[in-house]
């Protein structure tokens, strides 16, 4: 899987020692043990889990964590921008999107979320037919 950085460039794999931790981790155990580790790779299970979101904030923010924080499974490019804002500066990219895919989500002009909204029209439009058939 690539590893890229904020700007959706490839970046060579480091040998430091990492501290991994589920999305479900509780921060409070997870910021005692933030001194002993310049990286801390956040597990995405599914892209549709925003729980890692909420936990790199709360690290950077709450705590003052200011090592690597690096999302790691599955998340889409039309995620990226929102990563990288709640502190994320490192991504193990999941292997069924590239690099170039994460580089181009940060374009100028590129709308982010287009995913959500077919997935919200096509919902809407699933849910218009079935008033109109009952």
């Amino acid at each position: 899987m690539p590893l890229v950085n904020t700007k959706g460039e490839l970046i060579a794999e480091t040998t430091i020692p990492a501290l991994r931790v589920a999305p479900d981790a509780k921060p409070d155990a997870v910021a005692a043990q933030l001194g002993a580790y310049a990286l801390v790779e956040i597990e995405f299970p599914k892209f549709r889990d925003g729980r890692g979101f909420t936990l790199a904030r709360t690290l950077r923010e709450r705590y003052g964590y200011a090592g690597d924080l690096r999302a790691v499974g599955h998340f889409l490019p039309d995620q990226f921008r929102a990563l990288i804002g709640c502190g994320f500066t490192s991504f193990l990219t999941p292997p069924e999107h590239d690099a170039a895919q994460y580089a181009a989500a940060l374009r100028p002009g590129r709308q982010p979320g287009q995913l959500l909204r077919r997935s919200l029209n096509r919902a809407r439009e699933a849910q218009l037919e079935q008033q109109a058939a009952a």
